[in-house]
């Protein structure tokens, strides 16, 4: 039979007026009237859908168009299920009931949409204890086409077609007119073309004038720019000679105030590794100076002197300065030293060089705290020990590279004894 969907179906998907007094029946029955998009149709089948004890099924289906519904369904054996009908317009918050829950076994019916939304069915077996129920079902969803909207249009190409017709008629006029006006009118585009040959002559030459006097902006504006990257060029060489000069005052201050480092700790220290230290001074005194044929037989003897430029040959052995410009601090190391340095000198500019070249304390700069010049020689003297695995010493004769090595081993053993 035909299926009965409630009384939401009459009030919220009737979409058309039965008591419009001014249509005839006629017209009415042909608004009622509702042709289906065929080729749009939407099948859904399922067969043997079982739906379990106190369990229930759920068939969700979206409609983007308005539509007519058609629902058949059948549970097998003679079973029945609660069917019920929902539908939430996609215009509002909730869902409607379109058929309340009623207990069938079988069911065939349409239901007539005219909006969009989601239409949900609901099989539900809620009330069966035991017993599984198995259904079949077949649903489809087929848009409507307005009939409305093909009288509207059947009436607009009419319209269109006696639009036309007025167009012509008065177009024919228009061309009876401008015919009898052409020779006023032709004399009239003759001035009005004499008028315009002297705008755009007149309009031409305020366009050259202004024309070159962008030029010429344009050129100041050149000659600027390269005025402005040459300043920014002098700036610039500013900027760096001035931090040049800042670190070339901070190096002479630090030259000034280097023998001041040598500290009572230091100079125990020193002390302390006194032997090491005479025999790097042994080792290179004389290293770079042939000895004179007098002091040939006395070869072996200890030499008294050492001069300034063996010293910085030590200090370049193990890369504490480079071969190219001597640094800043140097002078420093050799204030008020002669150019041939006796022990005791050659042991106050060693002990100004440690300090001088000591390896940066990253964690006591990161700390800003000034590390103690002591602490500073021991480091220098533990670099000097550890650079003895690999320093080549390409200058020295084999005896004084012995030396130089006896030596910084015995400096190592002084040093971790003290430790």
């Amino acid at each position: 039979g035909t299926m009965s969907m409630g009384a939401a179906q009459d009030d919220d998907f009737d979409e058309y007026d039965d008591d419009e007094p001014s249509r005839t029946q006629k017209e009415v029955a042909e608004d009622e009237y509702v042709e289906l998009d065929l080729d749009k149709t939407l099948t859904w089948t399922g067969n043997a859908v079982t739906v379990q004890a106190g369990g229930e099924f759920r068939m969700p289906l979206l409609v983007p168009y308005p539509s007519v519904l058609a629902i058949q369904f059948e549970v097998e054996g003679g079973y029945d299920l609660e069917f019920s009908l929902t539908f939430k317009d996609d215009h509002e918050v909730e869902s409607n009931v379109l058929v309340e829950p009623v207990r069938v076994s079988d069911r065939e019916g349409q239901l007539d949409i005219d909006t969009t939304g989601v239409c949900e069915i609901i099989w539900s077996n809620a009330h069966a204890w035991m017993t599984s129920k198995t259904l079949s079902y077949q649903l489809q969803l087929a848009p409507k086409v307005d009939m409305r909207w093909r009288k509207r249009t059947v009436a607009a190409v009419t319209a269109a077609c006696d639009f036309r017709m007025l167009a012509a008629v008065e177009m024919a006029d228009k061309i009876d007119e401008d015919m009898k006006t052409m020779k006023q009118r032709t004399t009239e585009l003759q001035e009005a073309v004499s008028s315009s040959k002297e705008k755009t002559t007149s309009a031409q030459s305020k366009y050259e004038r202004y024309m070159g006097h962008v030029r010429r902006l344009e050129e100041e504006v050149a000659a600027a720019k390269a005025h402005a990257d040459a300043a920014a060029e002098e700036l610039t060489a500013a900027h760096r000679e001035e931090a040049e000069a800042e670190r070339s005052l901070v190096t002479l201050q630090q030259v000034r105030q280097l023998d001041e480092l040598v500290t009572p700790e230091v100079l125990k220290l020193i002390e302390q590794v006194s032997a090491p230290v005479e025999a790097l001074f042994e080792a290179y005194a004389g290293s770079l100076y042939a000895p004179d044929k007098d002091d040939e037989s006395d070869e072996e003897s200890s030499p008294g002197l050492i001069d300034r430029a063996e010293v910085v040959h030590l200090l370049q052995d193990f890369d504490f300065v480079g071969r190219g410009q001597p640094p800043q601090l140097l002078c420093g190391v050799f204030a008020s030293s002669p150019q041939q340095l006796s022990l005791a000198e050659f042991v106050r500019c060693f002990a100004r060089a440690a300090i001088a070249f000591a390896p940066e304390d990253k964690s006591a700069s990161e700390r800003e705290e000034a590390c103690a010049p002591a602490d500073k020689v021991r480091e220098t003297l533990l670099l000097l020990c550890k650079k003895a695995d690999y320093v080549k010493l390409p200058v020295l004769d084999v005896r004084r590279r012995v030396g130089v090595l006896q030596a910084l081993r015995e400096l190592s053993a002084v040093l971790q004894s003290g430790s």
